[in-house]
């Protein structure tokens, strides 16, 4: 997963490390809340400030890891600011564990703007890293490339895990069906329909009714066609 190292030039124009494609104009309506975890006192002030001024909800601000994670798991919140390095436990490692239990997003904040921070950065979780100081266009733009791209990661992750159920379930249907044509006399074309008629009879899944051929034995041969 790349990360991006984004400074606000004197022009005001962001620039990164990578070109990015255009934010979609909904993602401000469907983010709405923001962690932020940083042991500087005012530096999370000004971040929650920010953050607040952009129209998101913050949460915290947090000033170690750990602390982080406990207002991250009773608040659930859409999106994290973490400092790269806090007390305890550092931002990198808490943003891999947001990403595992809620699939909450991160935008690592840093001074260090060195090729081994950045990289170290590359992890499960992290989706921007922006260096301080942190000023009100670097962070409207990178929170919204940051939840732009964890959304699209998210989606796609959907539509790979609906393609495997669907395969899943598909050779489930041929299991069944082969067993039906073995153990109750019937050719592939009187299986499969058969299969069909009693889930439309029973108001089931076909799949489901197909599991119930493998797992239970279900008889069809008396199953009107």
């Amino acid at each position: 997963m790349s990360t991006t190292a984004t400074r606000t030039s004197t022009r005001g124009t962001p620039t990164s490390g990578s070109q990015h494609r255009p934010v979609p104009s909904d993602t401000r309506s469907k983010l709405k809340t923001v962690l932020i975890a940083d042991d500087e006192h005012l530096i999370a002030a000004g971040l929650v400030s920010n953050v607040r001024s952009l129209g998101y909800e913050p949460m915290g601000p947090a000033g170690t890891g750990e602390q982080a994670l406990e207002i991250a798991r009773e608040t659930k919140p859409d999106l994290a600011m973490l400092d790269i390095r806090m007390p305890g436990m550092g931002g990198i490692e808490v943003a891999r564990i947001l990403w595992e239990e809620m699939r909450t997003p991160t935008v690592i904040v840093s001074a260090y703007s060195d090729p081994e921070s950045v990289q170290e950065s590359s992890d499960a979780g992290v989706f921007a890293y922006l260096l301080k100081p942190v000023d009100p266009v670097s962070l409207r733009v990178t929170i919204s490339v940051a939840w732009s791209r964890a959304q699209a990661l998210l989606e796609h992750a959907g539509r790979v895990e609906q393609l495997t159920r669907n395969l899943n379930n598909r050779r489930t249907v041929e299991q069944a069906k082969w067993k039906l044509v073995e153990e109750q006399s019937m050719n592939e074309q009187e299986a499969h329909r058969r299969l069909q008629v009693f889930a439309r009879s029973t108001r089931t899944s076909l799949v489901e009714i197909a599991r119930q051929v493998l797992e239970d034995g279900l008889d069809l041969t008396d199953t009107e066609t």
